[in-house]
């Protein structure tokens, strides 16, 4: 088995939404009730009125927010009528037990403060990474079986690679933000009823698989 290379991650980011059955289009609770209830739950991570905003001047119904920022600005949890989200920059593995308990805390406080039913979870997990050694097109041929002599020419300066199943999918292509790096996204959707530290072992065991088929690691 050939070794693995390393790979630096340039940045990364989680995101978890859970979609509620019906839109709660009671303005005036998402500012209040549902406001104060997610604060109160969050005082645990010592948010302040300083860390809550809205969006200013929403295009749409599906805009209206409000956004909870834990100190340190890495970690955002916003309400919205018909949705909740977790927005996590720069994630790491061994805080998945912190994360999974502020989304589960947010979550549980907008549906005892508005009798919401879940419907739908869905988490993503993306990186853009750049090997220490080889090419980026060399890393993604790992997965290919080209037959075609010239889609292997010198020009060919990346190769991009999508796998979708029912529940998840698996994307990996150049970065279009940092030169010579990968970009890889995950993302996977459950019903209500997962409980988020299982969702949150399927993602890292997808990233685990995605890296090794590339041939890479990461710290």
């Amino acid at each position: 088995m050939l070794d693995k290379v390393h790979a630096d991650v340039l940045s990364s980011f989680l995101d978890y939404r859970v979609a509620y059955r019906e839109p709660v289009f009671d303005f005036l609770r998402l500012y209040g009730q549902i406001s104060q209830s997610v604060f109160r739950a969050f005082r645990e991570w010592n948010v302040t009125i300083e860390n809550i905003s809205s969006k200013q001047n929403p295009n749409s119904l599906s805009d209206i927010s409000t956004t909870f920022t834990l100190p340190g600005g890495r970690i955002a949890f916003s309400v919205g009528l018909g949705m909740s989200n977790l927005f996590v920059s720069n994630p790491n593995w061994s805080e998945a037990g912190m994360i999974a308990k502020v989304a589960q805390a947010g979550v549980t406080a907008v549906v005892g403060a508005t009798g919401a039913i879940v419907d739908q979870q869905k988490a993503s997990i993306a990186m853009h990474l750049r090997p220490a050694a080889g090419s980026i097109k060399d890393a993604v041929s790992n997965l290919l079986r080209l037959s075609a002599d010239e889609l292997q020419t010198e020009d060919v300066r990346a190769y991009g690679v999508s796998i979708y199943r029912k529940d998840s999918t698996w994307i990996v292509d150049a970065s279009a933000t940092y030169q010579d790096a990968l970009f890889m996204r995950i993302d996977r959707i459950w019903d209500s009823q997962m409980p988020l530290d299982e969702g949150a072992a399927q993602l890292q065991a997808d990233e685990t698989r995605v890296l090794d088929l590339l041939r890479l690691e990461v710290d």
